[in-house]
């Protein structure tokens, strides 16, 4: 009993890091900027539809990228040397242990549960969000599923930012207003250059590795210094944005607190340039922090 008890333990921990949940800040903010763009416009009431609209959106785009964590995981073999010794099956085509077929049913469950949300948002609003809704998913998946796994095409990071950027941002903005504006996608761009960065700083952090391997990830196509100069922009590129768009009125003045976070930038940039796997967590680090100021920034300058 006690083993069986030590055994589930140890399955819900593993569960959980390839979850991989600090990275689910990337959902919650793009889905929480899309929001709040349409609570600005006035689109948004405190009644229970809009209330379920914006619990729906949220929880659907968690469970979209949820899903991208555990497809990335079963494809790339992060847990497959976890358990040498366990049971294999054949799964797919490919003899892996089962828990590597319980990442791959999880991410698939997570998707499944996305899409359910979706069909809901789409009858409470219009069948145009199915089309954003089925370009994210089978985004998410393709980050590495087979067989298209466009992350070894070298499009992992300009996908990401479109993906899990503007697009998810307008995904959850559309269910409120039914119709195209260019505000959301605009107000999105300066947080969303922090999600290529991430991917990126991950890409760099296996360079030698995929290297070796002659994986085609966007870093091993061109080269360890224009992919510091890519990270460099990216990051960087975000607060000098920031700071053009409060020029422009776009940001109010509150938004300048980002500056703030140039110091963690900085050691991200660097743990990145060197190659380093802290370059993930502080990438992550100077993202949700980032994002979070812009999201104060908005919701105080309604």
């Amino acid at each position: 009993m006690k083993r069986d008890r030590q055994y589930f333990i140890q399955l819900i921990k593993d569960l959980w890091i390839a979850s991989r949940p600090f990275s689910l800040t990337l959902a919650v903010a793009s889905t929480t900027i899309g929001i709040l763009v349409a609570y600005r416009q006035g689109l948004i009431q405190a009644n229970f539809i809009d209330i379920s609209k914006i619990l729906m959106i949220t929880v659907a785009g968690i469970l979209a990228q949820l899903g991208a964590n555990f497809i990335n995981d079963y494809f790339e073999g992060s847990f497959r040397y976890h358990r040498p010794a366990g049971r294999k099956i054949v799964f797919l085509g490919v003899e892996r242990t089962y828990f590597d077929v319980l990442v791959f049913l999880c991410g698939m469950a997570s998707f499944v549960g996305a899409a359910g949300l979706g069909l809901l948002l789409v009858l409470m609003s219009s069948w145009k969000l199915l089309i954003i809704g089925f370009i994210g998913i089978i985004g998410s998946y393709a980050y590495t599923g087979e067989p298209f796994v466009y992350k070894r095409r070298g499009l992992g990071v300009p996908l990401s930012f479109l993906l899990m950027g503007p697009l998810m941002v307008y995904g959850a903005y559309f269910p409120f207003s039914m119709s195209f504006s260019w505000e959301p996608i605009l107000i999105a761009i300066p947080p969303s250059f922090f999600i290529p960065a991430l991917m990126l700083s991950n890409e760099m952090r296996d360079f030698t590795r995929d290297s070796g391997l002659s994986l085609g990830t966007l870093s091993v196509r061109i080269g360890s210094e224009k992919s510091r100069k890519l990270y460099a922009s990216l990051v960087f590129g975000a607060y000098i944005l920031t700071v053009l768009y409060v020029v422009l009125g776009l940001y109010s003045w509150v938004a300048l607190v980002v500056l703030f976070t140039l110091p963690i930038a900085l050691k991200a940039y660097k743990a990145v340039s060197t190659f380093k796997g802290l370059g993930i967590p502080y990438t992550n680090n100077v993202h949700w922090t980032f994002n979070l100021i812009i999201i104060l920034s908005l919701l105080v300058s309604k």
